[in-house]
């Protein structure tokens, strides 16, 4: 059982030393096991802007009819929740850019008058599932025949 135990370790240690040498040496990089995540190849990021008429808060259904805003970015990220953030952040960037003409923008994209709503964005990453972020601009929308008016403070 020793000289067994003995030849094991001699091996062992030959097969190290010669990973060590080698300079082409598949050694493994540990600094990027989270990006050598599978890809979804036929899904990219997907950026929706629903409003809370469409869905239930706190619950995992999918929203109702279609979102308000949609935006497809080429960007494909990792399935898994770093990917997930990746997506959200693609979305973020985009939508800070459009947030001082939100209410023109969202009344304009809606077939239907809205009374204090606030707008939410889901995601789509990997697979046609939308993803509530709980994200929210933090106002309400009133909109009109397609067009925007300040909510009453009382109603």
């Amino acid at each position: 059982m020793r000289a067994f135990r003995g030849a094991v370790m001699l091996i062992a240690a030959g097969c190290i030393s010669q990973s060590l040498s080698d300079e082409t040496s598949n050694a493994l990089d540990f600094s990027s096991i989270g990006n050598n995540l599978p890809l979804a190849e036929s899904f990219p990021c997907v950026c929706g802007v629903f409003l809370s008429g469409q869905f239930v808060k706190g619950r995992k259904d999918q929203p109702k009819g279609n979102a308000a805003l949609l935006h497809e970015h080429p960007d494909h990220f990792a399935c898994n929740p770093s990917g997930n953030k990746q997506c959200i952040n693609k979305c973020l960037e985009l939508i800070v850019k459009h947030l001082p003409n939100s209410g023109t923008i969202l009344c304009g994209a809606i077939d239907r008058d809205c009374h204090r709503e606030r707008a939410y964005l889901f995601i789509k990453n990997c697979n046609d599932t939308w993803i509530n972020t709980n994200l929210s601009a933090g106002r309400e929308y009133c909109c009109k025949d397609g067009m925007p008016y300040k909510c009453p403070i009382l109603s």
